[in-house]
């Protein structure tokens, strides 16, 4: 095979790689656009995405197992044909079921082609060249995973939300003629025998239970049945497998491959590399999307150097990894992780974007060089054992994405439910502290009872109750009824006060225009001069009645002027409570995920044979 079609062919296989890892976050961004086409609820509308990541995890393992047995050429070429096949028939579906039927043949075609990229790629260059390899796999990979968003938010933007889906029709025909025409079989010769179907059954069992009571718990409740059920049986499921796999013949899973510690190692760094890579691309997303109330695709594009920075940084750790071994790369890695999110806990409302890109890049960093892991896992494997070693190491990011999924949503849901509830009653005493009439303080009770009344991280969005608090506090304030006066200590008070006493005493001076009039009508019927001299005095006494009048305008006009101040006041000081509360809900959450990927970095310190290099 010449050097050309060897390039041509790898290009086939990343171009696989891509669209694979591509579904899997491409779709969340379509998904207001899915849930309001086929007018269902966002639930139901959830399971377009969480039923192809549940795909992804549970298929992973058994499918390398098939491709090493059966020939990974043929089996790639049957998984595009399944991604790409349904792809389009997700393009076309007519109905919400349809479309979640064929999204997860869709997820089952990706579980295929993704962990057999690597494997068939060493088969091209050779295991010379496998930290090379791996290194442009994790790279791509890291690309579509963060890629995702922005790529859909542009199709979004000036196409359908159909072609989310069909963006993969060509792409998986140009893949799969480029690998039918310039790639070579290649299997694990060691393996004999037919597939072990109990094996088969347990293992997509236990990860399926174990994934979906993952994904679900918050959707249904940690201590319903349903996820409980799932879980244990998911546990219990997984023991059963490990119980068999030590003891058929021809288990679909060696045991033995977990001796070699490296793998071991390696999978669970990979494990938390998926783990952690939710805070940027989920948890902060919630926050610019919900919180600054940013598009959609302006929120990806700010996330996006994530996969930018980790398209370089993993190149770089690898060729670190060539002249130190692992454990120095993908220690640093999992530090500079854990510090990039404890760095993301500190961005609030007021921080610049760029402030925010620069943490991303250092998260971005980490994630490159602990993404060596990838490399790590399979290079004392023997050659045959990359494609099975490869499916274990990417289901094992797969699985931590979904504990990270799990665990970091779950924990910001609860943080912002707590912070809710404090910017709930601290609104309530701002308002009550200003001077405002019975019916404005009433409809403010109760808009802001409605305001915070939604729970979780994915209804923070609350924009169409915040104009209804506006549009029904500016009715409110038109009433005359029951105006409050203007708050001591301020200048509308000191100005209400002169005027009030400017119309005492324009009453007054009404008041003794009227008896003087009585009495000059009187004189006025025997004297013609005095009878002139009342029709002026009644003239003056008209004015005196309007100018009083315009002066209980403007009091009423100053009162209705304080209390629009007083709203604005406590608008505006609701708002910097709920910027706090919600910002250090965020930041607790953030904060989680630092501790977790901090506890289990000295993973790190068994990725690798070999002691550190001084």
């Amino acid at each position: 095979m010449s050097k050309a079609t060897k390039i041509i062919s790898f290009i086939g296989l990343t171009i696989a790689m891509f669209m694979g890892t591509l579904d899997s976050t491409i779709v969340n961004i379509a998904l207001p656009k899915i849930m309001t086409h086929f007018n269902a609820s966002l639930t139901d509308t959830s399971w377009v995405a969480t039923i192809y990541t549940l795909a992804l995890a549970v298929f992973m393992i058994t499918g390398s197992k098939i491709a090493d047995r059966y020939g990974r050429k043929k089996i790639m070429l049957l998984g595009l044909a399944l991604f790409g096949g349904f792809s389009a028939a997700c393009m076309l579906a007519t109905s919400l079921p349809e479309l979640i039927a064929f999204r997860f043949f869709q997820g089952l075609g990706g579980a295929i082609i993704t962990p057999i990229v690597l494997p068939m790629g060493i088969e091209i260059f050779g295991k010379a060249h496998m930290s090379k390899i791996a290194s442009v796999v994790g790279a791509v990979t890291a690309l579509a995973a963060a890629g995702g968003p922005p790529i859909g938010g542009v199709i979004i933007k000036y196409a359908s939300w159909r072609w989310v889906f069909g963006i993969n029709v060509p792409l998986t025909i140009v893949a799969f003629l480029i690998i039918a025409m310039g790639v070579r079989e290649s299997y694990d010769e060691s393996l004999a025998g037919r597939i072990d179907l109990p094996g088969t059954i347990l293992l997509t069992l236990g990860l399926g239970d174990l994934t979906f009571g993952l994904l679900e718990g918050r959707q249904y409740g940690w201590q319903s049945g349903i996820i409980l059920g799932t879980l244990i049986g998911g546990v219990l499921a997984i023991g059963l497998f490990i119980f068999i796999e030590s003891k058929v013949r021809h288990p679909l899973l060696e045991l033995d491959l977990f001796r070699e510690k490296t793998l071991t190692a390696s999978s669970l760094v990979y494990f938390l590399t998926g783990f952690a890579l939710v805070s940027p691309t989920l948890i902060l997303n919630y926050f610019l999307q919900d919180v600054l109330n940013d598009t959609a695709l302006h929120a990806a594009l700010i996330i996006v150097p994530v996969s930018l920075t980790i398209m370089v940084a993993m190149p770089l750790g690898t060729k670190l990894f060539d002249q130190v071994g692992a454990v120095p790369v993908t220690l640093i890695g999992l530090l500079v992780m854990a510090a990039s999110l404890l760095l993301l806990s500190f961005i609030t409302t007021t921080t610049p974007k760029a402030v925010i890109i620069t943490f991303l890049v250092i998260n971005g960093v980490g994630f490159g060089f602990s993404s060596v892991s990838l490399v790590a896992s399979v290079k004392y494997l023997p050659k045959n054992k990359s494609g099975i070693g490869s499916g274990i190491v990417n289901a094992a990011r797969q699985i931590g994405t979904c504990l990270g999924i799990a665990i970091l949503v779950t924990v910001l849901d609860n943080n912002v439910n707590t912070a809710k509830q404090h910017i709930h009653q601290d609104a309530i005493q701002i308002v009550d502290r200003q001077q405002l009439s019975p019916k404005v303080n009433k409809v403010a009770h109760q808009q802001l009872n409605s305001l915070f009344s939604t729970t979780g991280s994915a209804q923070l969005t609350t924009k169409n109750k915040q104009t209804n608090l506006r549009r029904a506090l500016k009715q409110a304030a038109k009433s005359r009824v029951d105006l409050p006066q203007p708050q001591k200590g301020t200048d509308l008070y000191q100005v209400y006060q002169a005027q009030k006493k400017l119309a005492l005493a324009t009453d007054n001076l009404k008041a003794g225009n009227q008896q003087l009039a009585l009495t000059l009508t009187k004189l006025g019927n025997q004297n013609t001069a005095i009878s002139k001299l009342s029709v002026a005095s009644q003239k003056i006494n008209l004015g005196n009645q309007q100018i009083s009048q315009g002066q209980k305008k403007l009091l009423v006009g100053l009162k209705q002027l304080a209390q629009k101040e007083a709203l604005t006041t406590a608008l505006r000081k609701i708002k910097h409570t709920k910027n706090r509360q919600i910002s250090q809900a965020f930041s607790h959450t953030y904060l989680v995920g630092a501790v977790i990927v901090l506890i289990l970095s000295p993973i790190a310190l068994l990725t690798d044979r070999k002691p550190l290099k001084s």
